[in-house]
């Protein structure tokens, strides 16, 4: 190994029928340190608990975060290396193979594969807009009559209600700042739990005199949209909403927006 090395704990040894033995280990990578270049006879199967490792071959580098699989095949020459800023963290379960080492040291190869990976990393812009919205109709599964739409100065978004928390992107057919509502927008969801790990597509129209919105829904493989409408009225303070607070302290922070908007659905004759 070179550089600075992880430290490995056996926690317990399984023999096979075959004379090779399972080994399961738990190794720490304190920030930088690295495997060094090396091959295994048998397959290595790991999981990363904490932190971030790039991992290294002539075939890919990807990068593996907590609670993602790495699995190295044999005689493949790769390396691992801790990129993150805090240790990192794998389980892994090592196959040794009847008189072989559980490792062998290799050169490094004469080139790496290119930048693989399962994660994008996209910045949330800072907060231009945000509307208070309460529905009048609702999607079904989604029976929440209030959220907080933020709408973020590169493009993305978040939006929070009792039972969603999560990030996308948008486009607006007009500009957005602090004194301009939105008119026009399209909005996609980043997969989250919110959805089912997938994806949502909504598409918003406001009107500017009554603040009343509609709203149309598409699902993945739902050849039908789902139509939703209510009213929207921006709160105070936009551009320093603390999104991290969580839907109940903003919901009481911005309680008179929306009593105002429980009113005026009320009497529109709509309110859910």
């Amino acid at each position: 190994m070179t550089g600075l090395a992880p430290t490995t704990t056996l926690l317990a040894t399984v023999d096979g029928p075959d004379g090779s033995t399972y080994e399961v280990r738990h190794a720490v990578f304190p920030p930088g340190s690295t495997t060094g270049w090396h091959r295994h006879d048998a397959r290595q199967t790991g999981l990363v608990v904490r932190g971030e490792l790039t991992h290294a071959s002539p075939e890919a580098t990807h990068t593996v975060g907590p609670g993602r699989a790495l699995v190295e095949d044999p005689h493949v020459v790769h390396e691992g290396r801790a990129t993150g800023t805090d240790d990192t963290e794998l389980l892994y379960v090592a196959h040794r193979l009847p008189g072989t080492e559980l490792a062998t040291p290799t050169e490094p190869p004469a080139t790496v594969g290119p930048v693989r990976s399962a994660l994008v990393s996209v910045p949330l812009g800072l907060p231009v807009f945000v509307h208070a919205l309460r529905y009048t109709a609702m999607y079904g599964p989604k029976p929440f009559a209030e959220a907080l739409l933020v709408y973020r100065d590169n493009g993305t978004y978040t939006i929070l209600s009792p039972g969603e928390d999560h990030h996308g992107c948008y486009v607006s057919a007009t500009a957005i700042d602090a004194v301009t509502p939105p008119r026009h927008v399209a909005f996609m969801s980043w997969p989250s739990s919110d959805w089912g790990s997938n994806v949502a597509a909504h598409t918003l129209t406001f009107a500017a005199d009554t603040g009343a919105f509609t709203q149309e829904l598409r699902l993945p493989g739902d050849a039908v949209p789902r139509a939703q409408h209510g009213f929207a009225a921006p709160v105070a303070g936009q551009e320093s909403i603390d999104v991290t607070a969580g839907w109940t302290a903003l919901r009481q922070t911005h309680d008179a927006t929306f009593a105002g908007l429980a009113a005026r659905a009320a009497a529109s004759g709509t309110a859910s």
